[in-house]
């Protein structure tokens, strides 16, 4: 058996716990004294319960880094497709409510539901009643209201639109 160093941490030679690209394992100060007891420590599990070694596939490659997209730490991938087909869009969101036009006007149903809402209402626009008003307006279902509901503000937020307060969403004043 292999003397064990001092302050070695609990998973030390495990076969089942190190992993050498495992960015916990790299950092560690025993790595190069883990790794051979594991290799050896696993060996003698796979012989013992006579378990063939497999040969492992391509890597998988690495989720994007939040510092690539900040976005992708915060904002759920529907919001994000949302606020990407805005982007690509000739809506000229700002613009035109500056104007005192909906942008959304026949394009998408409960995005012009809530900015009718948030230029007509004359106060903040709590979440629920906007969810209210798209089972109203719209035929939905509770749930899906809520989803869209948080939806338009979460994109509306980020592309510059409105102010989330507690109240609820208000206009911009600096559109």
């Amino acid at each position: 058996m292999t003397d064990i160093p001092n302050f070695a941490p609990g998973c030390f030679g495990s076969a089942l716990a190190f992993q050498p690209d495992n960015t916990v394992c790299q950092a560690c100060p025993f790595n190069s004294q883990c790794q051979p007891l594991h290799e050896q420590n696993l060996a003698a599990l796979r012989q013992r319960f006579g378990i063939q070694p497999t040969r492992r596939g391509p890597k998988l490659k690495p989720a994007v880094s939040p510092t690539d997209d900040p976005t992708s730490m915060v904002l759920p991938v529907k919001v994000r497709r949302l606020i990407e087909k805005l982007d690509i869009s000739d809506l000229r969101i700002t613009e035109k409510i500056k104007q005192g036009i909906n942008p959304f006007e026949g394009k998408s149903p409960f995005m012009q539901v809530a900015c009718h809402l948030l230029m007509r209402l004359g106060r903040p626009l709590p979440r629920p009643l906007l969810a209210q008003a798209f089972v109203q307006k719209l035929g939905w279902q509770k749930n899906t209201a809520d989803a869209h509901a948080r939806m338009a503000f979460q994109a509306l937020a980020h592309i510059g639109v409105i102010v989330d307060t507690e109240a609820g969403a208000v206009l911009k004043e600096n559109l």
